[in-house]
């Protein structure tokens, strides 16, 4: 991520395909965490989920947990957020099934920080307002505006959720935090969480579930913090100033300074786990049951969002806007300025010793 779009991955090649006029643009990282990467790729899942769900009311969900919770899941990253997103699933099965008297579905997306790079594990989940009826074996719609009680939610979610930590408690993997290495202390902060108000915020979409998901669609490919946040970066000083939503003065825009080691490091702690799926379906959503258009008596019109693709800047020469991509450079630390530009079609005119001799496109995303 640190050498995205600089040229040390290397660089592409845009033709355009009227006059033939060339340019030059550094290769960006991929990463799924990256703030500059995967914009095409959040907007292509936000179509592919609308396109999944029924035009039927959804329901916004929240799961958080307390701080008390919070040392231990950074230090069991993968296991806890197995637990959390198993919890949260266990809890809306048990009240769709015991007051709707149906199976949902819905899908869940794992979110670790707060707007000031903070950490605050929380789960977002989308449920729609309708299902399978376990006794007729057809599509039930439920009511538009009211889900389930939110405090009788959070009661379930809680106990579930320390059944699973309790569940944990022989596991050699867990790394406890400091003050839990007896059996006796893990005993007594369970209780101190059973005392603990679990907040659980729901609310529903009222029609405007694809905003929803395009919100949704903002933490399925980045993290923390978009480099249109960060308002300076004072090399001599080594610190960074970002800006910030403070929630607990009405959502007011502040900044925030810290030294860069600082910033890294909150940066750095919400990075993912290799292999860790940040976003899981559920019920009639999940990938094998063939989705909504299976259950007899859905709805057969979807939300069905298209994307719409951000078209290229047009040619300065000519102005068209059609190019023609190709990699020219794999990988930029390998080779040498005289290499480079002996290499095989390579445009010496406009080639030079220094990455001021590109002409870098850094908004047009990679082919």
């Amino acid at each position: 991520m640190a050498h995205c779009r600089e040229g040390a991955l290397g660089f592409n090649q845009a033709q355009c395909q009227g006059c033939g006029h060339r340019e030059w643009y550094a290769s960006s990282c991929g990463d799924r965490h990256c703030p500059a990467c995967l914009g095409p790729r959040q907007a292509q899942w936000s179509e592919q989920v609308c396109g999944r769900l029924p035009d039927c009311p959804h329901f916004h969900v929240v799961f958080t947990v307390p701080e008390e919770f919070h040392d231990f899941f950074e230090g069991n990253y993968r296991i806890a957020a197995g637990a959390l997103f198993g919890a949260a699933a266990e809890t809306l099965k048990c009240f769709q099934k015991n007051n709707w008297e149906m199976e949902g579905g819905f899908f869940g997306v794992l979110h670790t920080w707060g707007s000031a790079l903070n950490w605050h594990p929380h789960l977002h989940v989308l449920v729609s307002g309708g299902g399978v009826c376990r006794r007729t074996g057809r599509w039930k719609q439920a009511r538009p505006d009211y889900l389930f009680a939110v405090r009788a939610l959070s009661k379930v979610f809680r106990a579930i959720m320390l059944r699973r930590v309790e569940a944990l408690d022989g596991e050699a993997s867990i790394r406890w935090p400091a003050g839990l290495e007896s059996v006796e202390a893990r005993r007594d902060w369970r209780v101190k969480l059973a005392t603990r108000n679990w907040n659980i915020f729901s609310k529903p979409t009222l029609g405007n579930t694809r905003a929803v998901v395009r919100y949704l669609a903002r933490y399925t490919s980045r993290i923390a913090m978009s480099n249109a946040r960060i308002s300076q970066v004072d090399e001599e000083r080594r610190r960074v100033r970002f800006r910030w939503k403070n929630y607990r003065e009405g959502g007011r825009r502040e900044e925030r300074e810290m030294p860069a080691k600082n910033f890294v490091r909150a940066f750095v702690r919400h990075l993912v786990p290799k292999g860790l799926r940040r976003i899981r379906y559920y019920g009639w959503l999940a990938g094998g049951r063939g989705g909504v258009g299976s259950l007899p008596g859905a709805p057969t019109r979807l939300l069905g969002e298209r994307a719409t693709p951000k078209s290229p800047p047009p040619c300065a020469t000519c102005g068209a806007n059609h190019w023609r991509y190709r990699v020219f450079f794999q990988t930029f630390n390998t080779l040498d300025t005289e290499t480079r530009m002996k290499q095989p079609g390579n445009d010496t005119t406009r080639c030079r010793s220094s990455l001021e001799g590109f002409s870098l496109v850094p908004a047009r995303a990679d082919p």
